[in-house]
């Protein structure tokens, strides 16, 4: 049998029951679809599993008790799978369809989420708006909805370290994806851009948290573009830079008194910058031309050096 049609009966399969199947019972149902060999019958099983879950489709996975204790069972939640009654109002439905028609997403979800609500677009061809933003799709996304709809955390690598984050949110700026959380490698609140994990999404399933009863995504996401991460790793998330007394007041404005380290006889002052975004920092140490000097981390602080160095020999040439 092809891998296909099993894995769609396998979600019929899991979308019908009641309770709970476990590997045993499931393997019965859908009898001579699995190889007869229980290891290659039990990989072939979590493969297919894998691939409802890339997918999207939340598998809810639960240990049993009585005769079967300590059996993980499998079912497909109906309600957590399809999409209820959203009761729009004739206005409301018309906006969805101008918000649809006017975005894109990188694939035809748009058009297919109108079907799922049963909505005809109501555009002729010709009345159609034009598209004003495109949004790319990434890869990662539903597993990451999975995983802050369940609050499970997840793992991940990011600038080529480790990542334990318990997700919050997620948030479309700038048309890129940023995923907001609690990070556990630090213990503090980051902010990571999805096309920049460079590795799989693992949930972590026996690892789950809460989440504040007041988090908001938009303010939680960092107002200052120099604390989002980018691609370039620096040795850390904040930097220590020398200001001149001249600006010493203006920094203080901007990043608050608390951002003062140091102040020193001649009146100038170091400061915790946040250097996430390693080019948002570059820009905003730009400004000061030889007023400011980047004292840590060492990595970061060679990092501008050489980036100095090539803007000089780029004016020169």
């Amino acid at each position: 049998m092809h891998q296909l049609e099993r894995v769609t009966n396998l979600l019929a399969l899991l979308l019908s029951t009641r309770r709970h199947l476990t590997f045993d019972e499931i393997r019965n149902e859908l009898k001579g679809q699995y190889p007869e060999n229980l290891v290659a019958a039990r990989a072939a099983f979590e493969r297919d599993k894998a691939i409802l879950r890339d997918e999207g489709i939340p598998i809810s996975s639960e240990v049993q008790g009585g005769d079967k204790a300590g059996i993980t069972g499998y079912l497909i939640e109906r309600d957590a799978y399809e999409l209820g009654d959203l009761q729009l109002t004739g206005h409301e439905a018309a906006a969805l369809r101008i918000a649809v028609s006017a975005l894109r997403m990188g694939q035809s979800w748009g058009e297919e989420a109108l079907w799922k609500v049963d909505m005809d677009s109501g555009f002729a061809p010709s009345q159609t708006p034009a598209v004003q933003a495109k949004l790319p799709v990434d890869q990662k996304l539903p597993t990451l909805h999975e995983a802050m709809s369940r609050q499970i955390v997840v793992s991940f690598a990011y600038n080529g370290k480790p990542r334990e984050l318990e997700p919050f949110g997620l948030l479309a700026r700038s048309g890129w994806w940023y995923l907001v959380g609690n990070d556990r490698s630090v213990d503090a609140m980051r902010t990571f851009r999805v096309d920049r994990i460079s590795s799989d999404v693992m949930l972590r399933e026996s690892e789950t948290f809460v989440r504040p009863h007041d988090f908001d995504v938009r303010h939680s996401f960092p107002a200052d573009l120099k604390e989002l991460p980018d691609a370039i790793d620096v040795g850390g998330d904040v930097a220590k830079v020398l200001i001149d007394a001249t600006d010493v007041n203006a920094v203080i404005g901007h990043y608050g008194v608390d951002s003062l380290i140091e102040r020193h006889s001649d009146g100038s002052g170091t400061f915790a910058i946040p250097c996430a975004n390693v080019q948002a920092f570059e820009h905003w140490l730009l400004g000061f031309l030889d007023r400011a000097e980047v004292l840590e981390p060492p990595q970061l602080r060679q990092h501008v050096i050489d980036w100095l160095n090539a803007l000089a020999i780029g004016a020169d040439s």
